[in-house]
């Protein structure tokens, strides 16, 4: 292997080896048990299950398979049965989140996700997002923009043009409630943790595609999901930055183990907008 694989070659790699662990997934969730939760503030971040640990592992030995000279880092790295393996050097870097939003596959929803994403010398060059229940695709590709398509698509080229779709009015958030007190009365703003509520019909971040969600805002998002999926987001026509406007670390200097504050829209009149919210008096 090169120390530069092309983004198709690695993308279209992993498309099939990601459909395989959702349906892993998929099978066992109504079973589903164990391990003891983790360590974490909340439910969210406490949540974690069989199927964290097998994805990753599944994931981590097809990675070895066909790029054993890259890194790897997943979320479940503490657990790991392959992180000896991988060069943690290499430029080069595949990282997993196995399942994102594991409090929901515990409780037997649907809008979770898998997140794989490369870098090259820590440039971010593609993001994929599958989510089994869906059976569906989204993604951004250096080269070849913002894609997305069923699980059955084996190829970049299988896939349509991804947009996001603005004029929700609807906002998520995550642990910053400053925010949702700026955007009250403009926006239908939730946290989404201490307004959880299954009724409002919103799958995850990815609803930024679908008309349902105008805007993320985040304190110290994970670089390894929030992040991931606002790379989609910026390139699917989307904007995103820091809560103050300035530049995201995560698309040039992408650490999996970093965070920052985010604001992701799904344009950037929205993103003025919000932005103007925030630092009125």
């Amino acid at each position: 292997m090169s120390d530069n694989p092309s983004v198709r070659e690695m993308v279209e790699y992993f498309l099939p080896v990601l459909v395989t662990a959702g349906d892993y997934a998929l099978a066992i969730q109504p079973h589903i048990k164990g391990p003891e939760p983790k360590s974490g503030s909340n439910p969210w971040t406490q949540a974690i299950t069989d199927a964290d640990l097998s994805i990753q592992n599944l994931v981590e030995v097809a990675a070895l398979a066909r790029y054993p000279e890259a890194a790897f880092f997943g979320e479940e790295q503490a657990q790991s049965l392959n992180d000896k393996y991988f060069d943690s050097a290499a430029p080069t870097l595949i990282s997993l989140d196995p399942v994102n939003g594991t409090f929901l596959y515990k409780n037997q929803m649907e809008g979770w996700d898998i997140v794989l994403s490369i870098a090259h010398n820590r440039k971010l060059v593609a993001a994929i997002s599958y989510m089994p229940a869906k059976r569906k695709f989204y993604l951004a590709a250096e080269g070849f923009g913002a894609l997305t398509g069923s699980s059955e698509c084996r190829k970049l080229s299988n896939m349509r043009p991804l947009l996001t779709i603005p004029g929700s009015r609807v906002c998520l958030t995550y642990r910053i409630p400053e925010v949702n007190q700026r955007l009250h009365g403009a926006f239908d703003c939730f946290d989404i943790v201490t307004d959880f509520d299954p009724a409002r019909c919103l799958d995850n971040l990815n609803d930024l595609f679908t008309g349902k969600l105008d805007a993320f805002a985040c304190h110290q998002g994970d670089f390894l999901d929030w992040g991931a999926t606002a790379y989609i987001v910026s390139t699917a026509g989307g904007y995103a930055t820091t809560l103050d406007g300035g530049l995201l670390p995560v698309f040039d200097q992408f650490n999996p183990q970093s965070t920052a504050d985010m604001l992701v829209t799904s344009s950037q009149e929205v993103h003025q907008e919000i932005l103007n919210l925030l630092a009125s008096e």
